[in-house]
């Protein structure tokens, strides 16, 4: 299998109109020292995306957006994340708005918990707000895994006790624990979520008979936001990336690289634009697609 990590695709990545993706490129895969690039960092602050959600407070102080009722305080921090930010008092307020939430979803008769939850603790996690109070979410969800590795909503869970997980709840779960790996906080159930999606091959039935990830038309569904790249990502920085049950997933992923061996964003989140259109090249898929070849070569 050629390695993804080429000097031409790295060069792309480095061009300067998109500053978070410059950043990552030169901190996570070449693996400089972040404050060799704190200028580059600072640019990040200033990206019209970034910029934008910073210029909107509701009467709270906190960072919000547009809603039904108005402004409505945001309860994810998501982008700031994979923009590559930081803990910082800018974003203090909404961190703890966003566990407050957390909290309000651990009622029997929800669906949020187990598909929202492990997508606000990953994003700050990744920001570095990774206090006892985080931890302590991240263990309650974490006991919530079923006896098959995966995870699945309360309201289900509690009225079938014994019902299988939910593919569409075990993906936000598996980024989840990937981060967390990455912070040294890896909860130890997670060997049983990365055998729940080798058994799987990743993508698919654990009988192998139909495909859970992809729409008909094969584009990834919105909920993987990058699509199989991030999934292979995840998996490699969980030190399975060259197991014989991720020949699939390799392929798939290679499959879908264009003639300059770069991907297309095809499960972008719900915020049009933020990281690029749908079905064109782009540079975020491309990232998570030669970070999971780094971790899969590393390990």
């Amino acid at each position: 299998m050629a390695s993804i990590l080429t000097h031409t695709l790295l060069n792309w990545l480095l061009a300067d109109e998109n500053p978070a993706i410059k950043y990552r490129a030169l901190t996570e895969i070449s693996g400089e020292n972040p404050d060799v690039h704190k200028d580059c960092y600072d640019e990040i602050w200033k990206q019209k995306q970034i910029a934008k959600l910073l210029s909107c407070r509701n009467e709270d102080g906190l960072l919000a957006t547009k809603g039904k009722h108005g402004l409505e305080p945001m309860d994810n921090l998501e982008v700031f994340a994979e923009f590559g930010l930081h803990k910082d008092a800018r974003l203090d307020k909404n961190a703890q708005y966003s566990l407050d939430v957390i909290r309000t979803w651990k009622v029997k008769d929800t669906d949020l918990y187990a598909c929202y939850t492990p997508s606000r603790l990953r994003a700050l996690v990744m920001l570095g707000y990774c206090d006892n109070n985080v931890k302590t979410l991240i263990d309650e969800f974490a006991a919530t895994q079923l006896s098959d590795g995966g995870f699945m909503c309360n309201r289900l869970l509690y009225k079938k006790p014994y019902r299988k997980s939910c593919y569409k709840a075990a993906v936000p779960g598996l980024l989840l624990y990937v981060e967390c790996k990455r912070k040294n906080m890896l909860p130890s159930n997670a060997d049983k979520l990365v055998d729940y999606f080798l058994r799987r091959e990743v993508f698919y039935t654990s009988d192998m008979a139909e495909n859970l990830f992809f729409h008909i038309d094969g584009v990834s569904p919105k909920f993987s936001k990058f699509g199989v790249p991030l999934m292979v990502y995840a998996l490699s920085v969980l030190g399975v990336g060259d197991s014989p049950k991720m020949q699939k997933a390799w392929k798939l992923l290679y499959e879908r690289l264009n003639e300059n061996g770069r991907l297309r964003l095809d499960g972008s989140s719900k915020q049009p634009g933020v990281y690029g259109k749908d079905g064109q090249e782009n540079k975020w898929a491309t990232f998570y697609a030669m970070l999971a070849d780094k971790y899969r070569i590393a390990k």
